[in-house]
Formats: C-alpha cells, structure tokens, sequence
C-alpha cells in the first residue's frame, strides 16, 4: 500500500468524521445568539470581497450567469439548513436554543462530498500531464463556490433569526412558548 495515494483523502475522511460526531452531538439543543447572527456573513462577505477585489473576476455574461445560479443554489441550501433546525426558548433563561435535525447534518456532509468530488474532478492546481496548469475558467468556479458559500450562510442566519424572532417576543410578553419545528 503506498501511502501518497492515501495522503490526498485523509484531509477529507476527517472532515466527514468530525461531521459525524457533530451530527451525534446535535441531539442536544445548543444556544443560538440571535444578536450574533449577522457576523458570520459579514466577516465572509468581507473575505469574498477583497478576494475579489484583489484578483479581478472577469465579467462576463458566463460570470454573472455562474453567480447568479450560485447565489439561488446558495440561498436555497441555507434555506433549507435553517427550515431544518427546531428551535425552542428556556424559560428560566430566555435563551433560544436550536436542535438541528439530523437532515440538516446529512445535507451539509453531502454538500462536502460533492465539492471534493469536484475538486478531484476538476485537478484544482495540479499540473496535467501535458505539464499545463488548469483553465482560468477554474478560478471562476471556484468563485462561483465562495458566492455559494456566502449565499448558503447569509440566508441561514436570516431564516433562523425570522424563525425566532416570534419565540423571543412571545417570551418577552410573558405567554407560554412551544418549541417550533
């Protein structure tokens, strides 16, 4: 067994066993922070821009088709990430807590899956054997997928702060709360 043709998967094969524990872990409610919500798109919105900015992405009428679908793809997946969380308030607390369900973990691995499997598809930055590095068309869709990614979180943290907003007002106004599904 020659151990370089393995290095390349143990990254990956990680990644799906940290995804594994945490979709054992979720059985448990965790706190979300609905103030907190908007730093994670902000902070990648801020990363994917100066990427941008700094490597000047080509329009073109193939880019903006690309992010466009990315954008709609992206926010359809967070949409269904957020549909697939209960959430639920503690009483004595006042905090809102989230309980994902096990969907939303499995959606999130098979994404994983899927980009590494594109990564293996498209050779990202390895030569070919003619010595040539890949198309420039790469790094489009590599943007095409920090757009995705950007899409995916920000409509996340919007649909789970629209989702608890009712739960936090009804706590607030004293009336007893049922966990949401």
């Amino acid at each position: 067994m020659n151990w370089n043709q393995l290095l390349p998967y143990l990254g990956p094969a990680l990644v799906v066993a940290i995804i594994a524990r945490r979709m054992l872990r979720t059985q448990k409610p965790k706190r979300v922070r609905t103030n907190l919500l908007w730093i994670q798109p902000a902070i990648l919105f801020a990363a994917m821009a100066s990427l941008f900015a700094t490597t000047r992405v080509q329009i073109s009428p193939l880019s903006i088709g690309l992010f466009a679908v990315a954008v709609l793809a992206g926010g359809a997946v967070g949409y269904f990430r957020a549909l697939h969380q209960q959430f639920s308030i503690e009483p004595e607390t006042g905090n809102v807590m989230s309980q994902a369900t096990p969907l939303g973990s499995i959606l999130f691995l098979g994404l994983f899956l899927i980009r590494f499997g594109m990564n293996k598809w498209m050779d990202v930055g390895q030569p070919s054997p003619t010595g040539k590095l890949p198309s420039a068309k790469v790094l489009l869709y590599t943007d095409a997928m920090l757009v995705f990614a950007f899409a995916m979180v920000a409509l996340t943290a919007f649909e789970v702060w629209r989702r608890t907003r009712p739960i936090v007002a009804e706590h607030k106004a004293g009336a007893p709360t049922l966990p949401l599904p």
